[in-house]
């Protein structure tokens, strides 16, 4: 009942929203020589019709008023960052300067933050956007000061965030909608995303390139789980990058995933937005085993997760994995081998690991408060169901917790 009451409340504001956006835009919008110019069409935001049921940061949700065109160079302020992105146009939004939006212990989601804080939005042409990008130079870049972790969600991969945030030594996006926003765009295409499609490339590296855009600051990015769709582009686009990969037993990832999120989106939507996405021998292997449970949708989206870097894995060797079991056994030696990987410091261990005390989702309809208090348990039989369908996929799991048994995690030096 919850899920129908939100669904309706986003349907029906989303229909408000555009009629009320129409109606302000013939009043208040950009003539056709400001759409003409070269620069950014800014919008003041007069009203947002977000609800706390509404956690997707959007900025359809908006009600903007045009103020005018700004230079190309009003993307490189402070305040402003690029928000999401289209084929044909990236969109930004200058935040409040008051609000930290990068500070995961107030604001553990990125695009929930950019959102709650954005004052004005600001549309631009992506071949404008480009050329701006060619002009400076920045095109070129390598990515050599960017970190990213991949991970399959609900799988400790948030608090490694904070324990990286709290030294203060990266900028941390946490989920930017940008690049979910990418995923949607290129999984939708008939072309598979493959290591040699090549008409891929420059999305994905202007996308990087605008979400990272100062060359003297190191990046730390923590993705959505399904941005791992893109790995086979990352490395082909932006070589230098660090990239490592964050994953979890099956028994505790997917009792997790059901008390985070079953109350939220039922099977039909996940399935109907989810398996899509998927590559096409995993859709047939759905379809020829699915079970209309809500537990085994999530499984099989998480064996895709575990199916994609396990692929990209079989010729290279620079993409670490970490498992959230391996943090709770030693969490001082984990810190240490993963700020190896990323290049932070170790004299920044022990205040990192302070995070290690607090709900990394505090201030999130997913904080641990409220997870814990859903008792529901993935079955053993749901559990087996995938344990037979990974195997297929070359996902071996073994034990109680099925955790996945080839995934070769880089070695751990224990502390004495």
């Amino acid at each position: 009942m919850s899920f129908v009451v939100t669904f309706s409340k986003m349907a029906l504001f989303g229909l408000v929203s555009k009629i009320v956006q129409l109606f302000v835009d013939l009043i208040f919008g950009p003539s056709s020589s400001d759409k003409k110019k070269n620069g950014i069409l800014c919008y003041k935001v007069l009203y947002d019709w977000k609800s706390n049921a509404i956690q997707s940061g959007d900025p359809n949700l908006f009600i903007l008023k045009f103020v005018g065109v700004r230079d190309l160079d009003w993307i490189e302020r402070e305040d402003v960052s690029l928000y999401t992105v289209s084929e044909t146009e990236f969109v930004f939004a200058r935040t409040d300067p008051e609000v930290d939006i990068y500070d995961v212990e107030q604001h553990p989601f990125l695009y929930t933050a950019k959102h709650d804080s954005t004052r004005e939005v600001g549309r631009v042409g992506r071949s404008v956007v480009v050329d701006y990008l060619r002009g400076s130079g920045k095109l070129e870049r390598d990515g050599s000061n960017v970190a990213i972790l991949y991970n399959i969600g609900r799988c400790g991969s948030t608090l490694l965030t904070s324990i990286v945030s709290k030294t203060r030594q990266c900028r941390v996006l946490s989920e930017p909608k940008a690049l979910l926003d990418v995923v949607n765009i290129l999984t939708a295409k008939e072309r598979v995303i493959s290591r040699d499609a090549a008409e891929y490339y420059d999305l994905v590296k202007e996308t990087f390139i605008l979400l990272t855009p100062d060359l003297n600051r190191k990046y730390f990015i923590k993705t959505h789980s399904q941005i791992i769709y893109l790995l086979p582009l990352v490395h082909q686009v932006l070589p230098g990058m660090k990239e490592s990969y964050m994953h979890r037993a099956m028994r505790p990832t997917m009792t997790s995933v059901m008390r985070a999120f079953s109350s939220m989106v039922p099977m039909w939507l996940a399935e109907k937005m989810f398996i899509p996405q998927m590559p096409r021998n995993l859709q047939k292997l759905w379809l020829e085993n699915r079970v209309a449970e809500f537990a085994h949708t999530a499984i099989i989206m998480a064996l895709a997760n575990f199916y994609l870097y396990l692929n990209e894995r079989k010729d290279r060797n620079d993409i670490k994995s970490f498992s959230y079991e391996s943090l709770l056994e030693d969490r001082s030696s984990f810190c240490r081998s993963f700020f190896q990987e990323i290049g932070i410091d170790m004299k920044y261990v022990e205040l990192a690991l302070s995070a290690m005390n607090k709900d990394s989702q505090k201030n999130s309809v997913i904080s641990k408060d409220k997870t814990d208090a859903n008792k529901i348990e993935v079955s053993d039989e749901a559990l087996e169901w995938g344990k037979r369908l990974g195997l297929e996929l070359g996902i071996e799991m073994e034990g109680q917790d099925y955790r996945i048994s080839n995934i070769h995690e880089k070695k751990i030096e224990k502390i004495d």
